[in-house]
């Protein structure tokens, strides 16, 4: 657990209180940026189906693109150091052990869905469009 911490993100740390902040905007910052990759993939396959006439596709996409801003707003936008987690000068392996834990499946989640999303932009390139639609279905989960 800890090389992916290193890897991932420099410098996370919860453990010593003053670089909780830090670590908590680096971990949102690094899930704010996958979020995009995922919604600019998106655009570009909705701004094609747009000029190929596939209007179906274009609102299945736009649904996915409104949840996928909605949640990076949410990210970029929450307020900082509010959980108790931040005010207490130490914290116990047993909560720290969670937070890395949550940390990690959100972010694991989100390389998933940029993965999809670009599966589903290759299909759209290569003119595999037919099952566009259910492609689509599947990036949402």
């Amino acid at each position: 657990m800890e090389k992916w911490k290193e890897k991932l993100i420099p410098g996370y740390d919860y453990r010593v209180k003053k670089n909780r902040l830090n670590t908590d905007r680096a971990v949102r910052d690094k899930l704010s940026r996958e979020l995009k990759k995922s919604y600019n993939t998106l655009k570009e396959v909705s701004d094609l189906a747009y000029k190929d006439g596939r209007r179906d596709v274009v609102e299945h996409i736009k649904d996915q693109l409104n949840t996928l801003d909605l949640f990076r707003n949410e990210l970029e936008n929450a307020s900082y150091g509010l959980s108790p987690l931040f005010k207490q000068e130490k914290v116990s392996d047993d909560a720290m052990d969670r937070m890395v834990k949550f940390d990690k499946n959100m972010l694991d989640e989100l390389v998933v869905l940029t993965k999809a999303t670009d599966l589903v932009y290759d299909h759209v390139l290569k003119g595999e469009t037919a099952d566009i639609n259910l492609q689509i279905r599947k990036a949402k989960r």
